[in-house]
């Protein structure tokens, strides 16, 4: 399988690109679900390994709120929404600015590259009441790290079931997680974990 961008060359017939194959291979036609795969693989493993391990690490660090969801299953959601705001999965994202955009007084040029600090919008005191501490009650449904409006993350439905069912898993079948303090993968954009030791884990 050639993947998008890779083995193509010049088609002097259609004035476009098109994609070598090889021999007893079909065609893949333009926008077909392959290339929609390809995105969701690029843009979605990474971010949701991440999750998952920020879930356990700070369910651990926090009992208090794990108990919260123990004791209330409908907390689910608001606990994957307050995770995601915390710990952001991706810290910063690229963007092309297409206008000048004045914000508070500094005019962001048109034709200038703009990273969004999805993780600085997360702790925004002016928006998040005590932003710095980890709270699944809040519910921050309007957190940043899936992206916003047209910008939003397509694969945001699948992340969120994933999400969703660790941390109901967990709620489940603990009572009490132990873990050391979590290693971090060095990274300017994905804030993951390397390496998290799990201590102890009393069952329900």
């Amino acid at each position: 399988m050639v993947l998008p961008g890779h083995g193509r060359r010049s088609d002097p017939r259609i004035g476009r690109p098109r994609t070598l194959r090889r021999r007893g291979t079909r065609r893949r036609p333009a926008g077909a679900a392959g290339h929609i795969i390809h995105q969701y693989l690029g843009a979605g493993v990474d971010t949701t390994i991440a999750s998952i391990g920020n879930i356990v690490a700070l369910f651990a660090a926090h009992p208090d709120q794990f108990d919260l969801v123990r004791a209330d299953p409908t907390l689910v959601p608001a606990a994957f929404n307050e995770v995601l705001r915390y710990w952001v999965p991706l810290h910063a994202w690229g963007r092309a600015v297409t206008r000048d955009v004045d914000i508070d007084g500094t005019v962001i040029p048109a034709g200038a590259q703009a990273a969004i600090l999805l993780g600085a919008g997360n702790r925004d005191p002016r928006h998040f009441d005590d932003p710095d501490t980890f709270r699944i009650e809040r519910n921050p449904v309007d957190h940043l790290s899936f992206g916003y409006g047209p910008h939003g993350c397509a694969g945001q439905g699948l992340a969120r079931l994933e999400g969703h069912a660790v941390i109901a898993a967990l709620a489940t079948h603990a009572s009490h997680l132990v873990a050391d303090d979590p290693i971090r993968t060095p990274s300017n954009t994905t804030r993951s974990i390397d390496r998290l030791e799990i201590l102890e884990v009393l069952p329900a």
